[in-house]
């Protein structure tokens, strides 16, 4: 499917700065990639480095596992080329955070073939759905410091 860049001018800034607020408060130190096309942010805790690809999500409104309508948490198949990261996927209207390890994400089981047509995308992706009890639900009050 098509990327949309539109959407992408919209919500990447945002998404990086929350995410990157969120990871200080837990005493991370952060970078942020030079390459445009590669993984979002990269940060330092302990002398152990992580990878991290942040998304933000509009009109399905989260705050916990509990409110959120899906059995299944969607991820892209595209950002598989990267290795060992952390996939943030952030709720525009609430500011409730998922996060999930590209090790628990990208497993054949999850894949899937989905039509989008909506006002934004239409055509055909590929997403691993994957179940929202393997996933890590960050509150809204948590998440937004």
């Amino acid at each position: 499917m098509k990327f949309n860049q539109e959407s992408f001018n919209e919500n990447d800034e945002e998404a990086k700065k929350l995410l990157i607020a969120f990871l200080k408060s837990k005493g991370h130190n952060i970078s942020n990639n030079c390459d445009k096309y590669g993984i979002d942010l990269f940060s330092e805790k302990g002398g152990i480095e992580y990878k991290w690809e942040v998304e933000m999500k509009v009109k399905r409104p989260w705050t916990s596992k509990d409110t959120f309508q899906f059995d299944s948490v969607s991820f892209l198949d595209r950002k598989k080329k990267w290795d060992n990261f952390w996939y943030v996927i952030i709720c525009k209207e609430t500011l409730a955070a998922i996060i999930c390890h590209s090790s628990v994400i990208f497993h054949d089981d999850y894949k899937q073939k989905v039509y989008i047509n909506n006002a934004d995308r239409k055509g055909t992706d590929y997403f691993f759905r994957v179940p929202k009890e393997k996933c890590i639900f960050v509150s809204p009050e948590e998440f937004n410091l």
